[in-house]
C-alpha cells in the first residue's frame, strides 16, 4: 500500500517502509512560460532544452504556475490530479524524481527502481511506466490526458544514469502539438509483477490490455494472447500471425480502443537473414568509427551466411559478400603500419607500447575478441591460413596481456586497470578457439581451455558485482549496468554448456538471471518485449541524440543468448520463450527493404546528443527508428542466431 505526506511531499511503501519511492528531492511542477523560448540558449548535457521548476507549498499549489495538486487515495495505491488555470504557459506537468538506481542515498541497488516497461498508445490515451525493484516492490504509474512525458537522463557520467520522469499536461509549444486544457491526472499503483501490472492497468483505464506469449514469429503460426479487462473482439487463446513485419493486436471495448500490442512476422529465419545481409550498405559503416567490435558484425555474421547458405545462393551474391569480407580482411591484417586503420586494422608487430597482434592504437579489449570470431571464420570459409595465423596470435595477445593469474580480463587505461572481464562476453571468443583448435594444435586448444576455466572461476567468485566500462562519478553509487550482469550470466552458462557443466555456475547464473529481470522490458511491443534497458548508447548510435532508450539494441542479445544456454542446461521450457523474444526484438527492427536501425525509440522528447545549446538541438517528437540506418552492429543478433535458434532444430 502507498500514502502520500502532505507535510514532506514524499509517497511511503508501506509494503516496505526503507524502500524510498523518491530520492533526491520531492514532486515539483515543471513549466514555460509562453514568452521563453526552448530552442535557444546554453542547457545541460543531455536534455534538450532548459525547463522552469515550481514548488508545492503546505496546500499543495504552486504560486508561480497557479497550479494545485490533489491527492486520494486509489485501490491500494495514490491518484494524483494536477491543473493550473494560467494562460501564460506553454509547458506545464509534473516533475517526479523516482528512486531510480544508482542514487545516493537510495537504499541500495535492491531498493531501488529500473525503468522496466514503458509504453504509450498510438492515440495517447494510456500512458503508463512500470517500474521494478530487485527486492519485489514495483510500481506502475499510470497518466490520464497526458499531452507526453520525458524521461530525465543523468547530466553526468554520459547519461548512464536515469534521474527522474516527467509528465505534461501540455508539451512546450515549440514541439507543435495542439494545446489543452492545463490539467493531468496520474495514478500510482503497488504491483506485484507486470501481470498483475496489467490488471490493474485495465481497471484504471477502464481499457482492455491484451499479453503475447511471443512477440514474433514465422507468418501462419501461432502464439498465444492473453486478454486482460472486458473485451469486445479478442478472446484468450490463439492468434494467426497474419502478416510479415508488425502486426497490431488492439483489444477493443464498446468502440474505444484499448493498449494496442504487436508481435513481428516473417517468412523464415533464413529468409529475413537473406534479406540482411543484402542490405548491408559500406556506406552505413563509412561513416562510424569502423572499430571492429560493433560495426563489423555484418562480416562475422555474412561469412556465416556463406558457410551455412552458400550452395542456396547464385554465383553473383557470392562474389558480392566475398568480395565486401575480402576488402575488410585486407584492412584488417594490413602489415603497413602507415595504412594501418585505428581500431580496425590489427597489427602483427608491437606498436606505441601495445605488442604484437594487438588492434591498433586500441586497449578496448573487445574489439579484438570480436576480431578473434571474424577472423576464425573466415579461416573457416576462405580456408587460407594467413587468417588463422591472425585469429590465434590475436587472441594469444588478448590472453597473454590482458588476462591475470586470476582469470580477469583487465584493461588498463588512463592510469588504471578495469575490470572487462564480461564486456562483450570474452567467454564466447575463448570457448570457440578452445574447440576448435582440438584438432589443429592441441597445446594452443589446451591454453585456451584453461583459460576459460579460469574466467569461468572468477565471474563466479566475484558475486554480485558487476563492473562495466561505465563512467564512475562522485554523484552516484556504483553502476549496476546491465550488459555486466547478463554477459556474467552468459560467461558461465556458455562454459557450462560448452567445457563443462558446473552446477555451483549454473545456480549463479540463475541467481543473476532473476536480478536482471529488472532490466529487461515487458512491454508487449515487439522492439521491446524482452529488450533490455539501454539508453547511453544513442548518443553515438542511430541519429546520436540521444540519451533515449534503445529498445531491441544488440546487447539484449546476451540476455536472450543466456535464456536459450539456461534453457539448454536445464529444460527450463519458460526460458526457452524468453530467449526467442529477445532474439525477436532484434529481428522487429529489421524493415521490410532488409535495413536494420541501431535502436526502436521510446522517447519522443530525446536528450540532443553532446549539444551544449539548445539551438544545436532538433527540437521535434522523435519518430520510433533513426532517420540513419545501421549494417555494423545490427547484425551482431545472426551471429548468435547462428549458434542457437539456427543450430539445434529448438524452433
Amino acid at each position: 500500500m502507498l500514502a502520500f505526506n502532505k507535510n514532506t511531499f514524499q509517497i511511503t511503501d508501506t509494503r516496505d517502509p526503507a524502500d524510498k519511492v523518491f530520492t533526491r528531492g520531492v514532486m515539483r511542477v515543471c513549466y514555460t512560460l509562453d514568452t521563453d523560448d526552448i530552442t535557444k540558449g546554453e542547457k545541460p548535457n543531455f536534455t534538450p532544452y532548459n525547463d522552469r521548476i515550481g514548488e508545492f507549498d503546505g496546500e499543495l499549489k504552486n504560486a508561480q504556475t497557479c497550479a494545485a495538486l490533489d491527492v486520494k487515495a486509489y485501490a491500494d495505491g495514490l491518484e494524483f490530479s494536477l491543473a493550473s488555470a494560467a494562460n501564460d504557459l506553454s509547458e506545464f506537468g509534473i516533475d517526479l524524481p523516482f528512486n531510480f538506481m544508482g542514487k545516493k542515498g537510495g537504499g541500495g541497488w535492491r531498493r531501488q527502481f529500473m525503468l522496466n516497461s514503458p509504453y504509450i498508445s498510438p492515440n495517447r490515451d494510456i500512458l503508463y511506466f512500470y517500474l521494478a525493484r530487485p527486492n519485489g516492490n514495483n510500481i506502475v504509474i499510470a497518466a490520464k490526458n497526458a499531452a507526453g512525458f520525458k524521461i530525465d537522463y543523468s547530466p553526468y557520467c554520459y547519461a548512464h544514469f536515469l534521474t527522474g520522469i516527467k509528465i505534461f499536461a501540455n508539451l512546450d509549444k515549440a514541439y507543435g502539438m495542439p494545446r489543452k486544457d492545463n490539467t493531468v491526472t496520474f495514478a500510482v499503483l503497488p504491483v506485484n509483477g507486470f501481470d498483475d501490472c496489467l490488471n490493474r492497468l485495465s481497471r484504471y483505464y477502464g481499457l482492455p490490455f491484451v499479453e503475447c506469449d511471443l512477440n514474433g514469429g514465422e507468418v501462419g503460426s501461432k502464439i498465444n494472447v492473453k486478454v486482460y479487462g472486458k473485451c469486445d473482439n479478442i478472446k484468450n487463446g490463439d492468434y494467426v500471425i497474419g502478416r510479415e513485419g508488425d502486426n497490431k493486436i488492439t483489444p477493443m471495448i464498446n468502440g474505444k480502443s484499448g493498449a494496442t500490442a504487436t508481435v513481428y512476422g516473417y517468412k523464415s529465419l533464413k529468409d529475413l537473414y537473406f534479406k540482411s545481409m543484402s542490405a548491408v550498405d559500406m556506406k552505413d559503416i563509412e561513416v562510424t568509427d569502423k572499430n571492429l567490435c560493433e560495426h563489423q558484425c555484418w562480416a562475422t555474421a555474412m561469412s556465416r551466411f556463406l558457410l551455412r547458405y552458400k550452395n542456396e545462393l547464385d554465383a553473383e551474391t557470392v562474389i558480392k559478400y566475398e568480395t565486401l569480407l575480402k576488402d575488410l580482411l585486407d584492412e584488417i591484417t594490413e602489415t603497413d603500419e602507415s595504412k594501418a586503420v585505428p581500431r580496425l586494422t590489427i597489427l602483427k608487430q608491437p606498436h606505441d607500447n601495445l605488442p604484437a597482434y594487438n588492434v591498433y592504437k586500441s586497449t578496448r579489449v573487445q574489439e579484438g575478441f570480436f576480431g578473434v570470431t571474424l577472423l576464425f571464420d573466415a579461416y573457416k570459409y576462405f580456408g587460407d591460413k594467413k587468417y588463422l595465423d591472425y585469429a590465434v596470435g590475436a587472441l594469444d595477445c588478448l590472453l597473454d596481456n590482458y588476462q591475470n593469474e586470476s582469470g580477469a580480463i583487465m584493461r588498463y587505461e588512463w592510469g588504471k586497470y578495469s575490470d572487462y572481464t564480461t564486456v562483450c562476453c570474452p567467454m564466447i571468443t575463448t570457448v570457440d578457439a578452445a574447440l576448435f583448435m582440438r584438432d589443429i594444435d592441441k597445446a594452443k586448444s589446451d591454453k585456451y581451455y584453461d583459460s576459460a576455466k579460469r574466467m569461468a572461476e572468477y565471474l563466479y567468485e566475484r558475486g554480485l558485482v558487476f563492473p562495466t566500462e561505465g563512467a564512475v562519478s562522485d554523484e552516484t553509487e556504483t553502476e549496476m549496468e546491465d550488459g555486466s550482469i547478463s554477459c556474467t550470466a552468459l560467461g558461465l552458462l556458455y562454459y557450462c554448456k560448452n567445457v563443462e557443466r558446473v552446477e555451483k555456475y549454473i545456480r549463479k547464473a540463475k541467481e543473476i538471471l532473476d536480478i536482471h529481470d529488472c532490466w529487461v522490458m515487458q512491454t508487449p511491443v515487439a522492439q521491446m518485449r524482452r529488450s533490455t534497458l539501454r539508453w547511453w548508447e544513442t548518443l553515438w548510435e542511430g541519429d546520436a541524440d540521444g540519451p533515449a532508450l534503445c529498445c531491441g539494441h544488440s546487447w539484449s542479445i546476451w540476455r536472450a543468448e543466456a535464456d536459450f544456454l539456461y534453457y539448454m542446461l536445464t529444460g527450463a521450457e519458460d526460458y526457452l520463450i524468453r530467449a526467442k523474444n529477445g532474439f525477436n526484438c532484434n529481428l522487429a527492427k529489421i524493415h521490410g527493404d532488409g535495413k536494420s536501425y541501431s535502436i526502436y525509440g521510446f522517447d519522443e522528447i530525446t536528450g540532443g546528443g553532446f549539444a551544449s545549446k539548445s539551438d544545436d538541438v532538433k527540437i521535434e517528437l522523435a519518430p520510433h527508428y533513426a532517420r540513419r540506418p545501421d549494417s555494423g552492429l545490427t547484425r551482431y543478433v545472426w551471429v548468435r542466431l547462428c549458434d542457437t535458434f539456427l543450430n539445434g532444430g529448438t524452433d
